[in-house]
């Protein structure tokens, strides 16, 4: 499963804006007990980040910019490494106030949005430390090197995602013009999801946050999930082999083939190999074929020939090494890997996402 994190290290700029520049977003700060220091904020905008500092000169801070549309902002501090307060910014005036011991504990003030997202948060606690719970228990089982407790936390992982979104689907229902409705639905069916999840939870929405960039976005994601739907024919696929010879996935056509999506750098890609090995060593002599595409980057090539090696995929293995640009992750809405789909002789999707034992399970069905 794909975690989101907040990368909190880049370049510091120091400045003060000019009292006749015009700005569409202000935050003003106060803290109870942090009388002096320096604050950063950072803003984070399709792949980029832009980050700002401010003197806290008596408890007071403040930081103004300009935002074309709602993203995520964070509070950090260097003295306090491991605490930071995750917002949205977006064009309003926002205040922020709290001790200012725990950064994560601040409140916000003077945006909608954010309301809207203290609320969600507060419905998705319980998970949240459910979670918390698993990946400890999963830190624990892994350097126990207990494959059995890391199997079973794996479906737990599953029931944790099914749960979030049956979360974040009320949430929707009772707040179908909250943007943040929209937002969570991006967030949490942009994965491992099918149109027959989102689009019944997408129609909660008004039609106001229809219209606005996420939900035309939503509807993009529906779209493309209905285009590679068990039951349709799967769209090409030509990238290069390690050796830079485009291969096609249609050359493929009269055997079953799984399309695998994965990269050098994916822990649970990694992890997930030695059971696609496992059902390529059984099957394949009864016809069955691998393609992988990896999302590796030109930089990572090396790393992903070696990860070939390393883990024995001697199968049919292309890159376009654009990493997460990669042409299908558009292609097939692929924003979470490892991810996979299952092809019959003829190249309609019969399954997806098959993991673990699944896989073989699935082949033993058609193969037997």
């Amino acid at each position: 499963m794909k975690n989101i994190l907040f990368t909190l290290f880049c370049f510091y700029s120091y400045s003060i804006p000019a009292q006749t520049a015009s700005y569409n977003f202000s935050l003003d700060g106060n803290f109870q007990n942090v009388k002096e220091g320096i604050i950063y904020l950072t803003i984070y905008n399709e792949g980029s980040q832009v980050k700002d500092s401010s003197l806290i000169i008596g408890g007071k801070f403040s930081f103004r910019n300009n935002i074309e549309k709602p993203v995520y902002a964070v509070l950090s501090m260097r003295s306090k490494p491991k605490d930071a307060f995750v917002f949205f910014a977006e064009p309003s005036k926002v205040r922020v106030s709290g001790t200012g011991d725990s950064l994560r504990l601040l409140n916000i003030s003077g945006s909608k949005l954010n309301d809207d997202d203290k609320l969600l948060k507060q419905k998705l606690n319980y998970i949240a430390d459910w979670e918390k719970k698993t990946y400890e228990a999963m830190g624990k089982a892994n350097e126990a090197k207990d494959q059995r407790a890391l199997d079973s936390l794996d479906g737990v992982e599953m029931l944790m995602m099914v749960e979030k979104r049956k979360v974040v689907a009320d949430f929707v229902k009772n707040n179908p013009n909250s943007l943040r409705s929209a937002m969570a639905i991006n967030e949490n069916f942009g994965y491992y999801a099918e149109a027959s999840d989102v689009e019944p939870v997408y129609n909660l929405l008004s039609n106001d946050i229809r219209e606005t960039p996420t939900g035309i976005k939503i509807k993009k994601m529906i779209d493309t999930y209905k285009s590679v739907a068990v039951g349709m024919k799967v769209p090409e696929i030509t990238q290069s082999d390690t050796t830079g010879k485009p291969v096609s996935l249609s050359a493929l056509r009269g055997k079953y083939v799984l399309v695998d999506f994965w990269a050098s750098w994916c822990g649970p890609c990694r992890k997930e190999n030695p059971n696609i090995v496992k059902a390529y060593n059984k099957f394949h002599d009864k016809g069955f074929e691998i393609f992988g595409v990896s999302y590796d980057n030109e930089k990572g090539k090396p790393k992903w020939i070696k990860a070939i090696n390393d883990d024995k995929l001697f199968w049919y293995q292309v890159s376009d090494l654009k990493g997460w640009d990669n042409s299908t992750s558009n292609q097939f809405y692929v924003k979470a890997i490892p991810a996979n789909i299952l092809l019959d002789k003829n190249g309609v999707i019969i399954a997806k996402n098959l993991f673990g034992k699944k896989l073989s399970d699935k082949l033993a069905e058609i193969m037997p």
